[in-house]
């Protein structure tokens, strides 16, 4: 298994997590949220085009308001904080169970910190699609942000967990 951006001979039809949102997601939209340049879809390629996993990145911001005080506080007085987005996260159910979302979240956080290099990134956001994903973020360190369940990691958190 690797690594890749989203390619024609990937099996995206084929892909099924359980969630078909996400199913949905890569097999309609994602090729045209990339030829947009609105999100970039990393597949965790198998065998032939397998799609045994994928996650989305992409940037936005939110109003420092959003982020929890313990948080903005250590934040510029900016009206908007500039973050990666990890849009969507999913795993093929033949293959959940056995960590990989962890290693496609780790993945992720690494491509945020190429980016971070260049371009200033204060954190990354999560949008949990459902009760299991508020439940699966924090374990990595991300907390929810103030008036919805959006979910916030700082860039220092990250570079943390990437040094271990």
């Amino acid at each position: 298994m690797r690594i890749c951006k989203l390619k024609k001979t990937h099996k995206k039809k084929e892909f099924d997590c359980g969630k078909q949102a996400l199913n949905d997601y890569l097999a309609k939209i994602a090729k045209q949220d990339a030829e947009k340049d609105v999100a970039v879809c990393y597949i965790l390629e198998g065998e032939d085009g397998e799609v045994v996993g994928y996650f989305t990145l992409s940037s936005g911001s939110i109003p420092k308001e959003e982020i929890p005080e313990k948080e903005s506080m250590k934040l510029p007085r900016y009206s908007d904080i500039p973050l990666a987005v990890i849009g969507r996260l999913a795993i093929d159910k033949k293959y959940q169970g056995r960590k990989l979302g962890d290693y496609l979240l780790v993945e992720a956080f690494g491509e945020i910190i190429k980016v971070a290099e260049v371009l200033g990134i204060a954190g990354v956001f999560v949008d949990p699609i459902d009760e299991s994903a508020v439940n699966y973020y924090p374990k990595f360190g991300f907390i929810k942000l103030n008036s919805s369940d959006r979910m916030f990691l700082p860039i220092a958190t990250i570079r943390e967990l990437l040094r271990d």
